[in-house]
């Protein structure tokens, strides 16, 4: 029996084999037609599938070919790692600043994710794309440890002009921070029937407005690196289920 590295090494040392069997997997298929789909060359095809059979990932009957239950596991799982790798190469080095609660989301599904960072040409462009977003929104979910003076006061204002559905969950410890400050506090207790209040320390800055994620990443909670942006279900439902978890442990602000 070979090794699990052996295995992954023959898929991996070539692009054919893995086109060719990539496309048994959307069902049975004649050599021609894998020929066309893998755009490969008959000889090619032909010895990629008689060596998958030798290893009992593919099967035959007359000119039609289909994988085996074990090559549409090892396809499946082959897929799925490709696909993980090729959300850590998208983002290279950006996954050095995310915050722990992003580390736990499936690289795959940020694939498209989009990282807007600073430059020595525009230092504020991550700051400047969220707030055009917080302006233009119609329905915001908010989990953060801070929260910046201009985006409160464009939230309220949107609130206050009822064209946002607002909720937020803030670190308690930020909002004491603030109480000796009449104009920021001023905006929070406008917010105040919509914000509730987490006791303990809030790991990680995300929204989620209409539909699009945003996360600050950084390594440091003071510090910003960059601002990412995903509209995949899959980070949309990770996001609101790490909101609804920290609100359901929250208290609502009550009076400030």
């Amino acid at each position: 029996m070979e090794s699990s590295l052996e295995a992954i090494r023959y898929l991996a040392s070539s692009v054919n084999r893995v086109e060719v069997l990539t496309a048994l997997a959307d069902g049975r298929a004649t050599r021609r037609e894998l020929q066309e789909d893998a755009n490969g060359s008959r000889s090619t095809v032909s010895r990629i599938l008689d060596e998958a059979q030798g290893q009992g990932w593919v099967d035959s009957e007359g000119s039609r070919y289909w994988l085996t239950p074990l090559g549409q596991a090892m396809m499946g799982d082959f897929r799925s790692y490709l696909e993980a790798v090729e959300g850590l190469q998208h983002l290279g080095r950006t996954v050095n600043q995310f915050p722990p609660p992003l580390r736990s989301l499936d690289s795959r599904h940020l694939r498209d994710a989009v990282v807007v960072e600073p430059t020595e040409e525009d230092p504020a462009a991550p700051y400047t794309r969220a707030f055009d977003l917080f302006r233009e929104a119609t329905e915001y979910r908010g989990l953060t440890h801070t929260a910046l003076p201009d985006y409160s006061r464009v939230l309220r204002d949107g609130l206050e002009q009822d064209r946002i559905d607002f909720e937020h969950v803030l670190e308690r410890a930020f909002l004491e921070t603030i109480r000796t400050d009449p104009r920021r506090a001023a905006v929070w207790r406008d917010l105040s029937d919509r914000v509730w209040l987490y006791d303990g320390v809030v790991p990680i800055n995300v929204h989620v407005i209409d539909e699009l994620v945003l996360v600050w990443l950084g390594e440091n909670r003071g510090e910003m690196a960059g601002l990412l942006l995903s509209e995949n279900p899959a980070v949309v439902t990770w996001a609101e289920s790490l909101y609804a978890g920290y609100r359901s442990e929250s208290e609502p602000l009550g009076e400030l």
